[in-house]
């Protein structure tokens, strides 16, 4: 068959059409890109295989990352948020949705199994809240717009021998709230959850220095009084040094535009 001007302009689309489809679906599972790593960070994929987790290095949905001790992490989500990954911890990327657009479809679920991470919310959970969710043994953790840190510590480890072993997540901006088989309870900015069961209800507790560092109260703002905050919480005002704060950083002012496509390798802010 002679191939005509006409036929091969219509197999040049449709080979452009191909190309495009498949490079969407090829990025459609990829939840972020690592940023900054320090020390020994694993990523495992969802059919168990395991290699060193680089700057760079794209995050897929259904990963785990992994760090040593002294080891830490920071991925940029695709959404514009950040995930701050601490040393000795463990986190799975559960699912991730994210077409560039809010339509209700985007979804940004994890899984904490050991130690903390320090997230600030993305595109994803500022207008459907229910479309960013933290899971671990003992509660479930929903944000309102937010940047907010998680920590595990297991039983038997050798943290569980100075702190109890549960849940423990802090608000530094926004709200979040942690939701356990027995009820719901709303964190506000410098205020901890805990959860020590999932059939514990969860409780509020002032902010644990051993685990986190506790900021001044944010300022309040213009015409709003005292009695604005949710009378069920206590405000805990201590403030640490920060020079001892822990290793999970993230930038001051996030910007939240998504990531689109792969811009190369850039400069990241320290995980400190």
């Amino acid at each position: 068959m002679k191939l005509t001007k006409h036929n091969a302009a219509f197999l040049g689309m449709l080979l452009t059409a191909a190309l495009t489809l498949y490079g969407q679906a090829a990025y459609a599972d990829i939840a972020g890109q690592a940023q900054f790593v320090n020390g020994n960070v694993q990523i495992t994929n969802a059919a168990g295989q395991a290699h060193a987790l680089q700057k760079g290095s794209a995050v897929h949905e259904g990963d785990t990352l992994t760090t040593d001790k002294g080891a830490s992490a920071q991925v940029k989500m695709r959404d514009g948020g950040f995930v701050a990954v601490r040393p000795d911890s463990r986190l799975k990327f559960d699912k991730f949705v994210f077409t560039g657009e809010i339509d209700g479809n985007e979804k940004s679920f994890f899984s904490l199994l050991k130690g903390g991470f320090r997230a600030i919310t993305g595109l994803i959970g500022h207008k459907n809240k229910e479309n960013f969710r933290i899971t671990t043994a003992s509660a479930t953790i929903g944000v309102r717009g937010t940047d907010h840190e998680t920590f595990v510590v297991l039983p038997g480890s050798e943290l569980a021998a100075t702190v109890p072993a549960g849940t423990y997540n802090k608000v530094n901006a926004g709200e979040t709230v942690m939701t356990t088989d027995k009820g719901t309870i709303h964190i506000l900015p410098n205020q901890m959850g805990f959860a020590s069961a999932a059939d514990q209800l969860p409780q509020l507790q002032p902010v644990n220095l051993k685990l986190f560092t506790a900021v001044p109260p944010p300022a309040q703002q213009a015409g709003a009084t005292e009695g604005a905050a949710r009378a069920s919480t206590v405000v805990d005002g201590a403030i640490q040094d920060p020079n001892v704060a822990p290793e999970n950083a993230v930038p001051a002012n996030p910007s939240l535009r998504p990531i689109i496509q792969d811009r190369g390798p850039t400069t990241p802010p320290r995980v400190f």
